[in-house]
């Protein structure tokens, strides 16, 4: 059997949460809690399988209860389930080491499959969140490539005007600098990026997401 303990201050959530996974003859609720500090009290004392954690509760969120769970080494499989889809949430409950994020409009097969799915180590994202998160994390991940890249805003623009076919006098006007202070700073990009020429660089920093 799958226990799973549920944490949600609002008692007919929890209600309806529990008769859902009650029609699966592989799942059971092994206990409720309604806080952040009940929840992590309860972690200890059940060991659950999955904790199918609210996202706003009194005292601490769902995000920074998640964070205090694995702090405290809770093994059991965490999983948000919340009203709320906004990707800042998903991105700060996967960070916090949520193993899930679901919301309550999951249709209860779709919500046992991920409890099933979340104790095989599987994460679990409601579908209709799974475009923005990705989009969100490509950000994140062209963001910290730009920083690892050491390009300012200037230096991009100016591969970007580059990509354009602009020449270096072009440029300048552009950005209001001297032919020969792009030309210069080209040279400082070229290095960055380990590039040989203006199309070597455009092709890198492509490559990269840079522009």
């Amino acid at each position: 059997m799958i226990s799973v303990l549920l944490v949600d201050d609002h008692p007919v959530v929890v209600e309806g949460v529990r008769r859902v996974l009650e029609t699966s003859d592989d799942i059971s609720v092994a206990g409720v809690a309604h806080d952040a500090s009940g929840a992590l009290e309860q972690a200890k004392l059940l060991k659950p399988d999955v904790i199918l954690l609210d996202l706003r509760m009194p005292g601490a969120s769902g995000v920074q209860a998640t964070r205090r769970l694995r702090e405290q080494d809770v093994r059991s499989a965490v999983i948000i389930l919340t009203s709320y889809g906004d990707q800042a949430y998903v991105r700060q409950a996967l960070e916090a080491g949520a193993d899930g994020y679901l919301l309550k409009s999951t249709p209860p097969d779709q919500l046992i499959s991920a409890i099933r799915s979340a104790v095989r180590g599987r994460r679990q994202l409601s579908p209709e969140l799974l475009d923005a998160v990705l989009e969100d994390f490509k950000g994140l991940a062209r963001e910290q490539t730009r920083r690892e890249a050491d390009l300012s805003d200037e230096d991009r623009e100016i591969l970007k005007l580059t990509a354009q076919g602009l020449t270096n006098r072009e440029i300048g006007r552009e950005l209001g600098r001297s032919e020969i202070a792009v030309k210069k700073r080209l040279q400082v990009i070229f290095a960055k990026l380990g590039a040989v020429d203006r199309a070597h660089a455009v092709a890198e920093a492509i490559r990269r997401g840079l522009i």
